[in-house]
C-alpha cells in the first residue's frame, strides 16, 4: 500500500445530508418521536442538534444481560432467543 496522499482534481461533491433536506415538522415529529417533547431550540444545523443530544445522553445499563466466565476469557451470557436462533 503506497503512503503517497492522493489529490483530487475535480472538487468532491458536498455529501447529501438527509436531516436539511427534512421538511421542519417531520424533523421535530422525529425528535419528538426520540426525546418525548419537541426540541426546545431549533438550531441551524440539524445533524449539530442530534450531536448535542447524543451527547448529553446517558448510556442505558444493559439489565438483565449476564457474563458467563470461561478461564480468563469474558463472554456474554446467551439469551434464550439466541440460543434457539444458534440451534435452528
Amino acid at each position: 500500500m503506497s503512503s503517497e496522499r492522493i489529490i483530487p482534481t475535480e472538487p468532491v461533491p458536498k455529501p447529501e445530508d438527509t436531516l436539511t433536506e427534512m421538511l421542519q415538522p417531520e424533523f421535530i415529529a422525529g425528535w419528538k418521536a426520540l426525546v418525548g417533547e419537541p426540541p426546545a431550540t431549533m438550531l441551524e444545523d440539524r445533524s449539530e442538534m442530534i450531536r448535542v443530544l447524543v451527547e448529553s445522553t446517558s448510556i442505558a445499563p444493559l439489565d438483565g444481560v449476564d457474563v458467563a466466565v470461561d478461564g480468563d476469557e469474558e463472554m456474554p451470557a446467551q439469551s434464550p432467543l439466541s440460543s434457539a436462533r444458534a440451534s435452528s
